[in-house]
């Protein structure tokens, strides 16, 4: 027999939903500094849609090609955690996996950002985008241990 959420577990789970919704809406944002695919960007930003659009771009410089390609690539994880996280807030409502794999992809995306924007190329969106998945991974804990509360 299923489970029938109690009420707290359903505003965490709504919560939630709405979190990683404004993830995917983030990845609109300036998320980077040109500088870290080339120099002379550096007053130019980037959000990491441009970055999966200038997937297999030519530029002219085979260096920037190359950085592009694998930032683009490595820029599609912005997109896909939160996807992957609304489609289990969205379809697991009586068991504990949607907070698990919540944490999971919370996890995953502040070491996506910390290790492919870095702390000296932060712009707003990959900043805001951050403090997001640390939320959602409170959130997620939280959502843990209100399963076991009585209505």
């Amino acid at each position: 027999m299923l489970k029938v959420q109690n009420k707290t577990t359903k505003v965490i789970r709504v919560v939630q939903i709405i979190l990683f919704l404004i993830q995917i809406f983030l990845t609109t944002w300036p998320f980077v500094w040109g500088g870290v695919i080339d120099p002379k960007l550096k007053q130019s930003t980037f959000t990491a849609l441009d970055m999966i659009s200038n997937i297999g771009s030519t530029t002219g410089n085979a260096a920037t090609e190359q950085a592009l390609n694998v930032l683009g690539l490595c820029f599609i994880a912005f997109l896909v955690i939160p996807v992957i996280a609304v489609g289990f807030q969205i379809f697991d409502r009586y068991y504990n996996l949607k907070n698990i794999v919540g944490l999971i992809c919370c996890t995953l995306g502040i070491i996506c950002i910390i290790l492919f924007v870095g702390a000296k190329f932060l712009c707003l969106g990959s900043l805001c985008a951050m403090i997001l998945y640390l939320v959602s991974a409170f959130l997620s804990v939280m959502g843990i241990f209100a399963r076991y509360l009585k209505n």
